[in-house]
């Protein structure tokens, strides 16, 4: 500022520590959120099953790799967290391609990886720190190759939030972020959190649209 006041910026409260105490508490999805193992498997069904390399972002209880371990024969899945116990947890069930980063620095070569996995990160991250957050993504991931994300939709923030998010994402609030930062949509899927007969209600939902949706998924790549 030309005053010489210095903008103080919010400290952002998802620390390692924070997440180490999270990451201790879970070993499975529980059997109640089924958007959650319907985002999994979803993610999963859109990384083919060839020898390619995958970057999982922020890859927290390891859900996304356990199911491609099941599924997907040939993919080399890598990922990166700031969380110590996250990564020690997954070297131990999943291999040595794991380690500790940031996804304002993540720690691999340029052009490295076929697809980059992003899912339920973006609303842990300030929006004056998206921009460094998409530049390492573009750098890390080849020009072909697909970067999926994933934002909870109309969620609230607030003080002491249980998974410290501190950003609401709307679909065009996600898709104008995207674009901003060299990103173009090529596919999306909606998601809704119902807590019984879940597939039935979206379909349901997706056809008649009685009400918003819980959580976004897009594919997108470089423009």
């Amino acid at each position: 500022m030309g005053d010489g006041r210095m903008i103080k910026m919010k400290r952002n409260p998802n620390t390692p520590k924070f997440w180490d105490k999270l990451v201790d508490k879970v070993d499975n999805i529980p059997f109640n959120d089924h958007i959650t193992k319907d985002r999994i498997k979803h993610v999963a069904s859109l990384i083919p099953d060839e020898r390619i390399k995958v970057l999982d972002i922020g890859l927290g209880y390891g859900f996304l790799e356990k199911e491609i371990k099941l599924k997907k024969k040939y993919v080399s899945i890598y990922g990166i967290d700031i969380s110590k116990k996250s990564v020690i947890r997954a070297k131990t069930l999943y291999g040595e391609k794991f380690v500790i980063g940031s996804a304002k620095a993540i720690p691999f070569p340029n052009n490295f990886f076929d697809v980059v996995c992003f899912l339920e990160v973006l609303e842990h991250i300030y929006e004056h720190e998206s921009n460094s957050v998409f530049n390492e993504i573009k750098r890390v991931l080849k020009d072909s190759g697909n970067l999926i994300i994933s934002v909870p939709l109309y969620d609230k923030i607030y003080h002491g939030h249980p998974s410290a998010h501190v950003r609401v994402f709307t679909p065009e609030k996600l898709f104008e972020e995207l674009l901003k930062n060299g990103f173009h949509k090529i596919k999306t899927r909606y998601l809704y959190a119902f807590s019984s007969l879940y597939k039935t209600k979206n379909v349901i939902n997706r056809l008649l649209k009685l009400r918003e949706p819980n959580n976004l998924i897009v594919v997108a790549r470089k423009k």
